[in-house]
């Protein structure tokens, strides 16, 4: 397991942590982030893989689960989300008018290393707090553990399937990060992780025999991916 996974899910028996108030992000910002984060992780995808296919930076999603960070997810990603998780509007944005009321709280620890984690809860009509998740800085490479009866399509296939698709024309329309994965997904037999259509997509790159494909921003601030 990733030692960072480690971090994430074990290592925070023992730590001390403390309540902290967040004044960078409203506090419907904060119970938006907690849902895109149970949605990604019951989906397996860490912070660079949802950033992957939501078209942004790479540490984009992590500076938005970062409370000390003033990033939020803007209006439009609302519908990217509902396409990426297949769920619907109330899964994502928190509904401030609900019945019965609930409050969430995120505490801080810090492990030997320095590294900070965040633990997440929520309380519902002044009952007891749950637990919501563990979170913290993630590893870019991190790959989030399936159940081993779960047939993951390999790295090396994803790469061959990108380069089919440049061989093919299928890039000589610019396609974003998303549109890729769905087609891959579509056509191999099995999960396919984010993470290795993103490093087979930046792997073409002109170099070492292998084809060039141009990342850029659409006029919707997405990364597209073209070979012309």
């Amino acid at each position: 397991m990733c030692s960072t996974e480690v971090l994430l899910t074990n290592m925070h028996t023992g730590l001390e942590f403390n309540e902290i108030q967040i004044t960078t992000m409203p506090q419907i910002e904060v119970e938006k982030m907690l849902n895109l984060l149970i949605l990604r992780k019951q989906k397996r995808y860490s912070q660079f893989e949802l950033s992957f296919l939501m078209g942004q930076r790479d540490y984009y999603v992590r500076d938005v689960e970062n409370p000390a960070h003033k990033l939020t997810y803007a209006v439009p990603f609302t519908n990217i989300f509902r396409q990426i998780f297949n769920c619907d509007v109330q899964a994502i944005v928190p509904n401030i008018i609900a019945t019965p009321t609930s409050s969430i709280r995120i505490s801080e620890a810090t492990d030997e290393n320095g590294n900070i984690l965040y633990r997440a809860e929520k309380q519902i009509d002044g009952q007891d707090w749950d637990l919501i998740d563990y979170f913290g800085t993630e590893d870019k490479d991190l790959l989030l553990e399936f159940e081993e009866s779960i047939d993951i399509i390999s790295e090396e296939r994803v790469q061959d399937w990108v380069l089919d698709k440049i061989e093919s024309g299928y890039f000589d329309v610019a396609q974003n990060a998303l549109q890729i994965f769905n087609d891959c997904k579509a056509e191999l037999t099995g999960v396919v992780r984010p993470l290795f259509l993103a490093t087979a997509l930046k792997a073409c790159n002109g170099t070492k025999g292998l084809p060039k494909l141009n990342k850029e921003k659409d006029r919707n601030g997405r990364f597209v991916y073209s070979s012309n």
